[in-house]
């Protein structure tokens, strides 16, 4: 970043160069600030500026802008006042770049001069070291007549190349100065570094512009019309090397001007009810936990390279913070009156975040900006929570988990929708027992498991249409009022795929492009379930069908050549598995309890190992016999009983 200090007169010929002094220092004043029109409630004045004569103290001539932290509450009667000094210190060992000593307590005595028997928190705020200069570019624009140059000339435009493309564009324009009148020779212009010294404290570029007069196609110091002196300008606020922890209000007031913690804030065991850090903008972590007192903690931070946790704060009601990348994990986790954990700008969050035990928290609509997580989301056990509040705003909440996502016992949750179109692991959805609706966005591919259980009241899933592959589990169970699955474009599931206890399904007819299962397809206790009615399914490990109350036809199975394990009992109205005839081999086959079955009908099959026909009250035994007798090439054990006696067969 750069400030212009000078733009030199706009007539021909040299102007005299103005001297530029050495950048004084930023310093701040921290008053409080009595209830009234900026704080309704009182609160405290920062008000910041340059130190231009130099005696170290910040005077009202020399203040150039006040923030205002606001209380939320009256203060208790006779609450001293937090006092803070900031006193330059040269560049040396405890700052490089220089900075200043903070110093900070509470004016125990009254008497408006923090004493050092008062100080309970002091630390070297250090300037920001200078990074490598930005190359400054120049352009020169036409301009009309007008205002800047009564017969038109030519606009001088300078900057710093901010994004490093070798052009200046429109944004990184700093300044502008004018050569006016028509030229008979071509405008000319002249950059030459400045080093750190008098003139610039970190250093700079000086920027030349006159006529070519001479016509060398070279700016000769005879033709300077111009000069542009820019400096790099340093940031008005302090770095603070190491932790920090806030155990009271002097060490908050303390922090008042420091953007940049290079370690661990720490916020515990802490006497400070609500804590208020605008310019604090970057962190190593932020843990705050176990403050009885604090209900509101926010702060300008932007960037977190670390975790943050907010973990047993029992008052606490209000965590913001501005945005940007956190490397590590969020963890929200038992505050019993958070109702708000806010990210207002777009975020990456590197790690997991866990939402969990925060008993009055309605709603996840402050992570509607996070963007992408690294890990894990997991949203667990918050009693009050009653929606994602991602679908009604302009951002939609995470877009890519790479880990799994985990939404568990929240018994008031009624809607989570989000836009997730990316996952690294599963999806488990389970015992939220007012779960109405649950929506992911075009997902495609899941490399874990999809379990949706114990949400009986779930009527309406979105987004899973387009899913093709399942690595993991498909685990489907207890919807009393889902009518209809949409897996249409559902190709292989890697491991089991269990249909159990669902109400209102009819058939599977949505599944018509699943090919292939890796483990067992599970259809068990499904009141209305009367056809499965797979097209296309050609492989699984093994099926069981049981209990399935309406069950009369066994369909989409015929592709079937080979299971390690087939179970068909205690089906009311199953009168035969014809939608099994073409399997071959089948180590174990079991058919028990099905009161209406009349027939096998699985004539292909020759390789059984283990075979249990029993309690099939209108299976004649004879055909349980035949089948048998078709298999005992391979066959190492049989029970057949409580069939239809006596019986007859073709």
């Amino acid at each position: 970043m750069w400030s212009l200090v000078a733009v030199l007169g706009l007539a021909c010929g040299d102007v005299p160069r103005e001297t530029v002094k050495s950048t004084p220092a930023v310093l701040v004043r921290v008053e409080e600030e009595a209830a009234g029109t900026a704080c309704a409630l009182g609160g405290r004045a920062i008000r910041r500026g340059t130190d231009r004569n130099g005696d170290g103290q910040l005077a009202d001539a020399e203040v150039e802008a006040v923030d205002h932290v606001c209380r939320s509450e009256a203060p208790p009667p006779g609450e001293p006042v937090v006092l803070l000094t900031q006193t330059p210190e040269a560049p040396g060992a405890n700052c490089t770049a220089g900075g200043v000593l903070v110093r900070a307590g509470a004016d125990t005595n009254g008497n408006g001069v923090l004493e050092d028997a008062e100080v309970t928190r002091s630390f070297y705020g250090c300037q920001t070291e200078p990074e490598a200069p930005l190359a400054v570019r120049t352009r020169e624009r036409n301009e009309p007549p007008g205002a800047h140059c009564a017969e038109g000339g030519v606009a001088i435009q300078a900057g710093a190349d901010a994004n490093r493309d070798g052009v200046l564009s429109d944004d990184e324009v700093e300044s502008t100065s004018y050569v006016c009148g028509e030229p008979e020779h071509p405008v000319l212009t002249r950059t030459e570094a400045i080093a750190a010294g008098t003139e610039c404290a970190d250093g700079g570029s000086r920027v030349f512009a006159g006529r070519d007069d001479n016509a060398n196609g070279f700016l000769e110091a005879s033709e300077v019309e111009k000069t542009l002196t820019l400096c790099r300008a340093r940031p008005d606020y302090w770095t603070y090397y190491g932790e920090y922890t806030i155990r009271n209000a002097a060490d908050v007031v303390a922090l008042a001007r420091v953007g940049h913690i290079m370690g661990l804030l720490r916020i515990e065991a802490s006497s400070a009810e609500q804590i208020d850090l605008p310019l604090l903008k970057t962190v190593r972590g932020l843990v705050i936990q176990n403050n009885p007192l604090l209900k509101r903690f926010s702060s300008g931070l932007e960037y977190v390279n670390g975790g943050v946790v907010v973990l047993d704060n029992p008052l606490l009601k209000y965590v913001d913070l501005a945005g940007g990348p956190i490397k590590g994990d969020v963890i929200i986790t038992r505050n019993a009156r958070l109702v708000s954990f806010s990210v207002s700008d777009l975020t990456d969050i590197s790690g997991h975040v866990v939402v969990e035990d925060n008993a009055s928290l309605t709603e996840l609509w402050g992570l509607a900006s996070v963007r992408h997580i690294g890990g894990n989301l997991t949203v667990k056990n918050n009693a009050s929570l009653h929606h994602s509040g991602w679908a009604s705003i302009g951002f939609s909440g995470p877009r890519s988990i790479l880990g799994q996502l985990t939404v568990l016992q929240n018994p008031e949750l009624a809607e989570f929708a989000t836009q997730l179109a990316v996952m690294g692991g599963g999806i488990t959805v389970q015992d939220n027992p007012k779960l109405e609706h649950f929506r992911v966005h075009g997902l495609t591919s899941l490399p874990g498991s999809l379990v949706l259980r114990g949400n009986p009241v779930l009527y309406w899933l979105q987004g899973l249409e387009t899913l093709r592959l399942v690595q993991g589990d498909l685990h489907l169970e207890g919807f009393q009022f889902l009518d209809q699955l949409h897996l249409d474009a559902l190709e292989h599931v890697g491991g089991s795929f269990r249909f159990i206890d669902n109400d209102a399904i009819y058939g599977l007819q949505y599944l018509e492009k699943l090919v292939s299962i890796g483990g067992w397809l599970v259809l068990t206790d499904n009141l209305l379930l009367s056809n499965p009615r797979f097209l296309t399914l050609r492989s699984a490990n093994g099926v069981v069908l049981e209990r399935n109350a309406n069950l009369t036809y066994a369909g989409g199975l015929s592709d079937l050549r080979s299971l390690l394990w087939l179970e068909v009992n205690d089906n009311p109205k199953l009168s035969q598995l014809r939608g099994l005839s073409n399997l071959v081999t089948a180590y174990t086959v079991k058919v028990s309890g099905n009161p209406e079955l009349a027939s096998l009908d699985l004539s292909a099959l020759s390789w059984v190992e283990s075979l249990t026909l029993t309690n099939n009250t209108k299976l004649p035994t004879c055909l349980a016999m035949a089948l048998r007798t078709q298999v005992a090439a391979h066959l190492f054990s049989t029970t057949i009983s409580g069939n239809l006696e006596p019986s007859s067969c073709p």
